[in-house]
């Protein structure tokens, strides 16, 4: 009896493992700062201005300053690498690099100005969280994870009211799907057994957001999107000997995921025009609420001796980026780049495979072209670096502890169409 509980717990262990696990894919190593090749190329610094359709996302106010019709549709190419090294418990110094992979948030928006009533409509769709991880099926810490992807689509309706002829208010409603996959192997078996959960669910939430211009060449902004509670229907599935089934039934699980409250605020000022020249520079502070992710909690709709409900520490820390981009137009042309500074919200105790996450620069650089007065292609690339994050042994909760070192490069590309 006793040997057999011996290889009930790792098991059970397992299933806080892959279904808490899904609680770290909207950390900040899955949150999607690209919503439009043009605020990509400028560092996402986009708050205080937000001058074509993607001000839905980062500043709904922004769509009051725009006349007349206009629909945007674009895409982004995501690249990461991610290498690992250890673990410290085996005294090993041993290398593993992530599955290649690639992934492609998109963005659509639409907007419609009353330009004489100062009223204005948008529709937004975007992919604020998401991304994903992929590792070898051999590696060592294929009990931890092997596979992970999620996905959310933001559908975000927009209203903006131009208070002023240089003061607009917007605001709107965010309707939210999101799906999980995460899958790991079981390795107190031979053959190794595996064990994965897919799960999808539905949330809602607001964002609303000002713009003020005291004088021409200056432009203030502040939006907020809040929290959405995420609510996930899983099934969860274990491949395990015949004799433990009855123990690991698998089945539905109800887990809630907390995607965090973003504020964003802005300053742009344009300190230089010349004809059809113009340079504009623009610096925003992002705040996002993850202090709000302290526990996370998984309820099974089927109960055994082994599967039980299960609650877990996160303890993660509000976190912030600094954002800074320029904009040189030259007639049909612009010029455009920018930098973000990424803190972290993930503390040592909970970094592990899933999301090694850590401190990030990214650099970005970009253009866009006027086709036509009515049509405009914009194109970004971003290079993301990652500050090398390791912990010490028998620090992080999961007991598997060592160095991570990641990049990522990203290529954007959107189609603006002005009616």
């Amino acid at each position: 009896m006793k040997r057999r509980w011996v290889t009930l717990i790792p098991i059970a262990l397992s299933i806080a493992v892959l279904v808490l696990a899904s609680g770290n894919l909207i950390a900040g190593g899955y949150q999607i700062n690209e919503h439009g090749a043009r605020g990509m190329a400028q560092g996402g610094a986009f708050a205080a201005r937000a001058l074509d359709p993607s001000a839905i996302f980062y500043n709904a106010a922004g769509i009051g300053f725009l006349s007349g019709a206009h629909l945007q549709l674009g895409s982004t190419l995501i690249f990461p690498s991610t290498t690992f090294r250890g673990p410290l418990q085996f005294n090993s110094n041993d290398e593993t690099k992530q599955v290649k992979n690639v992934f492609y948030p998109s963005t659509l928006y639409g907007t419609y100005s009353l330009d004489e009533q100062g009223l204005a409509f948008g529709l937004g769709v975007f992919n604020p969280y998401g991304l994903g991880s992929e590792w070898p099926a051999d590696w060592v810490g294929r009990g931890i994870t092997t596979k992970i992807t999620l996905q959310t689509f933001y559908i975000n309706p927009t209203v903006a009211y131009r208070v002023l002829p240089n003061l607009s208010i917007g605001a709107g409603f965010d309707f939210v799907y999101g799906n999980a996959v995460l899958q790991r192997k079981i390795l107190d078996f031979s053959p190794e057994g595996e064990v994965k959960l897919d799960g999808s669910g539905t949330g809602v939430g607001f964002n609303a957001g000002v713009i003020y211009k005291p004088i021409e060449m200056l432009s203030l902004g502040v939006s907020y999107r809040s929290q959405v509670k995420l609510k996930l229907k899983g099934t969860t599935t274990f491949t395990v000997p015949s004799q433990l089934q009855p123990l690991f039934p698998g089945g539905d699980a109800n887990v809630e995921l907390k995607p965090p409250a973003t504020l964003f605020a802005g300053v742009a000022a344009t300190p230089y025009t010349s004809g059809d020249q113009k340079l504009t520079v623009e610096f925003d502070y992002q705040w996002t609420g993850w202090s709000a992710y302290d526990t996370l909690s998984v309820k099974f709709d089927q109960h055994t001796t082994a599967q039980q409900d299960l609650v877990s520490p996160k303890n993660y820390e509000d976190s912030y980026m600094l954002r800074i981009g320029a904009e040189y137009e030259c007639s049909d042309w612009a010029f455009r780049v920018g930098y973000i500074y990424d803190k972290t919200p993930d503390p040592d105790p909970s970094l592990d495979p899933l999301l090694p996450d850590a401190n990030r620069s990214d650099f970005s650089i970009g253009v866009g072209y006027k086709v036509t007065p009515n049509l405009t292609i914009d194109a970004a690339y971003m290079f993301i670096a990652f500050q090398n994050r390791s912990v010490p042994l028998g620090t992080t909760i999961i007991g598997f502890d060592g160095a991570y070192s990641s990049t990522a490069n990203l290529f954007a590309l959107s189609l603006g169409y002005s009616f």
